[in-house]
């Protein structure tokens, strides 16, 4: 099966913010959707340009009550940034044409909930969960 066939089949929308969010803006926005373990930032072109996971989101804000700090987690406490400046630029992800099972593959090995499904033109078409790929894996095998 492709990845588009995919998400024809299991639409997932990913959560988007845009480049010159602020953190309250993106904190809002990962917190109003419980199923959004990621964001993925867009430029004014409807770009994909980076990825904030919530992990790092929540480092960020709760990084006062941590024991000890890195001289970049301190940085960004005190300089907050927008989305551009707080975002990863380099993640992985995964094409419309390619095959399910090898993306399947690359989320097991790098230990990726969330793939993000990207056309050529770098516009996001949805985000394939390895949660609804186990849900449907166990279905199958039910029948």
């Amino acid at each position: 099966m492709k990845v588009l066939d995919w998400l024809n089949h299991h639409p997932m929308h990913a959560g988007i913010v845009r480049e010159d969010w602020e953190l309250n803006q993106i904190m809002q926005k990962m917190l109003g959707n419980s199923r959004l373990n990621d964001l993925y930032v867009i430029d004014a072109n409807d770009q994909v340009i980076g990825h904030l996971s919530y992990q790092k989101l929540a480092k960020l804000v709760l990084a006062e009550h941590c024991s000890s700090h890195t001289r970049s987690q301190i940085l960004e406490r005190i300089v907050p940034g927008t989305a551009v400046e707080l975002m990863e630029a380099h993640f992985a992800t995964a094409s419309p044409d390619e095959n399910l099972n090898d993306i399947i593959v690359r989320q097991l090995d790098h230990w990726v909930e969330d793939l993000p499904v990207i056309n050529q033109e770098g516009k996001l078409l949805g985000v394939i969960n390895l949660s609804d790929v186990l849900l449907e894996v166990l279905k199958e095998k039910e029948q």
